[in-house]
């Protein structure tokens, strides 16, 4: 029997342990041929993110350890003899044996490590992650993105870092003032809400007020203090900063399930597209990649948001599994 290769989603729902029981004999049989190994490490790594980000909260020490654990296993699961590669239930119970393995090992370590040193909240691809603090502010993660809190978060500070993009809606504390360090810039308010978004194409940050007043600096030095509806826009390679006005609203429009674009290169949509939808995006022509239009969905299939971005830019583009190809 030929055995297919599946689609990045289906190897992923299977290793997170969603997969129907028809769809985990046939990746099953995958398995036990022993190929495309990388593709079946990132397959699993994805999958780690997305369990990491909606089951339980680690530790970085404790992810990295775990992870490493989990690589380990995978290794080991590899190097069946001939005949022990065609058994499918031998390979199924190694696993079982894996994920339980793992998963015993976060719970371990979360109860044991009493002084770990910060908590790291990841949202998974697919999916936003709302997180709150011990202050009671709240932090939306975009997905793919990544929040360190100290584990003494509120006690005599309140700091936290940020990787990827982020909306804060923090709660008043003049004794107490709210820091966000992401890449070279550190956001200090005490009471406010506004995005910080480090995850751009062009190595910019942005941060972006929505409501109260954001002090910002770089290396202690203050660069701005932006008011309602104004975004600042800081170049990290040239270490150089602009403020411009928005309309807040629209800006964060992502925090109601809604993306939204004006004259914005297909590249970075691309980008966003791939952590909101759980896919994987290639563009052929450099000069398409590059073009700037305008655009907005909410809670629309992929399939009729590249249908918009077509009519937009008279691309053409082919859906195989998880994979995207844009010409």
């Amino acid at each position: 029997m030929r055995i297919e290769r599946p689609s990045r989603k289906a190897l992923i729902t299977y290793f997170e342990g969603s997969s129907s029981h028809e769809e985990e004999k046939l990746i099953l049989h995958y398995l036990s041929l022993d190929i495309d190994a990388e593709y079946i490490a990132s397959c699993m790594k994805e999958a780690w993110s997305n369990l990491d980000g909606e089951s339980m909260i680690l530790s970085e020490s404790q992810q990295i350890r775990a992870w490493n654990n989990f690589q380990l296993h995978q290794k080991e699961l590899v190097q069946f003899s001939d005949e022990r590669k065609h058994n499918w239930f031998v390979y199924a119970a190694c696993i079982v044996f894996l994920i339980l393995s793992t998963m015993g090992i976060f719970w371990h370590q979360q109860f044991s490590e009493k002084e770990a040193t910060s908590i790291v909240y990841h949202a998974g691809f697919g999916k936003q992650q709302k997180v709150h603090l011990k202050d009671s502010s709240t932090v939306l993660l975009f997905p793919g993105s990544s929040l360190k809190v100290t584990a003494d978060f509120n006690q005599a500070e309140r700091k936290v870092s940020l990787s990827g993009r982020a909306y804060f809606k923090v709660t008043h504390n003049s004794q107490k003032p709210f820091e966000v360090q992401a890449e070279r810039l550190t956001t200090k308010v005490l009471g406010t809400s506004f995005e910080v978004n480090t995850d751009r194409l062009d190595h910019q940050q942005t941060i972006t007020l929505h409501t109260g007043k954001v002090n910002i600096r770089d290396n202690k030095c203050t660069l701005a203090n932006l008011h309602p509806n104004q975004q600042l826009i800081y170049d990290q390679k040239k270490h150089l900063f602009r403020i411009i006005n928005v309309d807040a609203s629209q800006t964060l429009s992502w925090i109601n399930g809604e993306l939204s674009y004006d004259l914005v290169p297909l590249q970075q949509i691309c980008l966003d597209l791939e952590k909101w939808y759980n896919v994987k995006i290639e563009i052929k022509d450099r000069q398409l990649a590059n073009k700037k239009i305008s655009t907005s969905f909410k809670n629309t299939p992929i399939q009729e948001v590249l249908h918009i971005i077509s009519l937009a830019t008279g691309m053409s583009y082919t859906i195989k599994g998880n994979l995207i190809k844009i010409y």
